[in-house]
């Protein structure tokens, strides 16, 4: 197997193929951390009858 003239990965490629390497992961970070706190945010908009109604519906 010949190896290529110029080797893929050197001092210049380095931070650019890390960046898009990590780029994907940092995304899917992000999106987990506001789908989390859209979660956890959800039950302080509830009114009191409609978690008494959940809480009911749980019972039943």
């Amino acid at each position: 197997m010949r190896y290529p003239l110029v080797p893929l990965v050197n001092e210049l490629t380095f931070p650019l193929l890390f960046f898009w390497f990590c780029l994907p992961f940092v995304i899917l970070l992000i999106i987990m951390i506001i789908w989390l706190q859209l979660l956890l945010n959800e039950g302080k908009f509830c009114s009191w009858s409609d978690k008494m109604l959940l809480y009911k519906g749980f019972i039943y």
